[in-house]
């Protein structure tokens, strides 16, 4: 027991002095454990459980490995398939495609694809006599079967994934998820319109034309999992870290602490193995307000070979002849958006959902973030498939003090009298990196200037934030949306589409907007489309199903000795993110300075 202990804090102090805890304090949580007013397991949170030792390796070399800036919060599993919010290390898994920089959808485990000619049946070929999967001892093949039972396993209501509805393209997924008949049937996963017609070929079947689908099924939302290890250990056991993971990545799961690491290292039965050259990748799970600190005074296993730059810090990169060398630019695919209820008072008046959509001034958070954002008018952030640029849709919400107190005449607020005295705006927290918290605050001093109203944050932690979400009871949100796949469905379809069992991030419905969101998935003409969502714009915009506030802008800084990070076609460099995951195979480091 005291071996366990004085390893657990071994750990723990590295932990601790990444975020500034002194040695001083540091020694009064190790005195404590060793009088046992600290428990273990209590210790154990913070350092994770005692590791067993690792298998002789490979000689790893300061240019073999890579700090990822990827983690703030501990994962809740490493079970995509069913719980797309686990906020586990992505590149353990892979699906049929990815996406390249440039937000194509590009060959993964399928090699190739093809769609009949409207476009309504897709046919993925999967990569023949592979050995994809891993739990680092065993490895076994990735088939086309393993995508029929994980899309089922997803879209099945029991199972209550909060992605569900991602996979509505697919012939009766709908009617599957919801439980409702076709043709006087109660639909069942074999009625789905997935088919292994042998172990390397999948025909996926549409509602309907879906030309647009290889984008969709390139997202992280479509890994699959493995049947095998579900059905031993149970869907709470078999991504949770406490049995060896099977996955099918380019990368495995070598080592979990939670709340301090996750370690991975190359899956040599990966389709694309010869091109990843680092041997061991280290994801430090760092508070958020801890991350740039870490950039640059980390050291250990607690450091970071890149980092999102914050607007407290940017003056201060781009005015440092050294710093400014490190910096990145690029225009992330990804809006912030006010999220009124509908069903909420006062938001259930649309008066007032008029009134506060004319009440945020977009540019005056352009300016406190340090030109890290871009005003957003739309759904669809620049530079997607999609971005409306019309003055009229602009129009709608433009901002406009006298225009917002104007709205509420006649109603019970007229003035900017008489708000209830506890309105509250729910955010998710660990967002400081994104200057979610300083726009949040930002809003609220706009809020009472332009409409009186007094309003109180509530910051949710990542374990309880969409849980909490998904009961549609907050009166309104601070949210962000970084879209998964490039293409307008994934904003007006995927996020406010209300016609699923599970995931609703709004209680706002409205009929003719998720009509049209249903014609402009199977409309295949691309001008066509666009002028679909242009009328649902239009639509939730003016019923202010939302309020679209500004696009995300990065600044990044890399270490000197990351190599070969990719860009995009407007020469833009393209970190890991969202939609392009796969830094870790195109990277590589090169004369890392120890």
């Amino acid at each position: 027991m005291a071996d366990q202990i004085s390893e657990q804090l071994e750990k723990l102090e590295e932990r601790f002095k990444s975020v500034g805890v002194s040695r001083r304090g540091f020694m009064k949580i190790a005195a404590a454990a060793a009088a046992g007013t600290v428990a273990v397991d209590g210790v154990a949170r913070y350092a994770g459980p005692v590791a067993a030792a690792a298998p002789a390796a490979q000689d790893i070399g300061p240019d073999d490995k890579f700090y990822n800036y990827f983690l703030f919060d501990d994962p809740t599993s490493f079970d995509w398939n069913l719980d797309l919010y686990c906020n586990a290390e992505q590149e353990t898994f892979a699906g049929l495609l990815t996406y390249d920089a440039d937000l194509n959808a590009v060959p993964d485990w399928a090699e190739t694809f093809t769609s009949n000619e409207d476009a309504s049946v897709w046919t993925f070929n999967i990569r023949k006599d592979n050995l994809g999967w891993s739990n680092g001892a065993e490895q076994r093949p990735v088939t086309a079967h393993d995508f029929v039972w994980s899309f089922a396993r997803q879209l099945n209501p029991d199972n209550g994934a909060a992605y569900a509805g991602f996979l509505f393209d697919i012939k009766n997924a709908e009617a599957f998820n919801l439980g409702t008949e076709v043709d006087g049937k109660k639909v069942t996963a074999e009625d789905l319109g997935t088919k292994a017609i042998d172990d390397w070929t999948l025909e996926l079947t549409m509602e309907g034309p879906r030309a647009y689908f290889p984008q969709v099924v390139a997202y992280l939302a479509a890994f699959p999992s493995a049947q095998w290890a579900v059905e031993e250990y149970g869907s709470d056991k078999w991504a949770s870290g406490d049995v060896p993971l099977w996955s099918n990545g380019p990368y495995l799961l070598d080592k979990w602490e939670h709340d301090v690491m996750v370690e991975i290292s190359p899956n040599p039965g990966y389709w694309d193995a010869e091109r990843v050259s680092l041997k061991k990748v280290y994801d430090p799970i760092l508070p958020s307000d801890s991350t740039i600190l870490t950039f640059e005074k980390g050291d250990g296993n607690q450091r970071l070979d890149w980092v999102n730059i914050d607007a407290a810090n940017l003056e201060r990169y781009q005015n440092d002849p050294e710093l400014s060398q490190l910096l990145k630019r690029y225009v992330y695919p990804g809006i912030w958006m006010l999220v009124p209820s509908n069903g909420i008072p006062p938001f259930d008046k649309l008066e007032v959902r008029r009134a506060l959509s004319h009440a945020v001034d977009r540019t005056r958070l352009v300016a406190l973030t340090m030109g890290l954002q871009i005003e957003a008018f739309c759904m669809v952030p620049t530079g997607v498939f999609g971005f409306i640029d019309d003055p009229a849709i602009s129009e709608i919400q433009k901002f406009d003090p006298a225009l917002a107190m104007e709205q509420l005449k006649d109603t019970e607020f007229e003035g900017g009298k008489n708000w209830p005295a506890d309105i509250t705006l729910h955010m998710r927290g660990q967002e400081e990196q994104y200057n979610a918290d300083l726009m949040a605050n930002d809003i609220v001093a706009q809020l009472k200037e332009n409409l009186g109203m007094d309003v109180k944050i509530q910051v949710w932690p990542e374990a309880s934030w969409r849980p909490e979400l998904f009961k549609n009871q907050f009166p309104l949100v601070w949210i962000r949306w970084w879209y998964d796949y490039p293409d307008p469905n994934n904003g007006y379809g995927d996020m406010f589409y209300s016609r699923k069992s599970s995931g609703k991030r709004q209680a706002w419905s409205n009929d003719e907007f998720d009509d049209l969101v249903n014609d402009g998935k199977a409309e295949p003409d691309p001008q066509k489309r666009l002028d679909i969502y242009k009328q649902a714009e239009t639509v939730i915009q003016e019923d202010v199903g939302y309020i679209p506030v500004v696009y995300r802008l990065d600044q990044y800084a890399f270490k000197p000795w990351v190599k070969d990070v990719a860009q995009n076609k407007q020469g833009f460099t393209v970190p890991e993110g969202n939609i392009y995951t796969r830094m870790l195979v195109d990277i590589h480091v090169d004369g890392r300075e120890e």
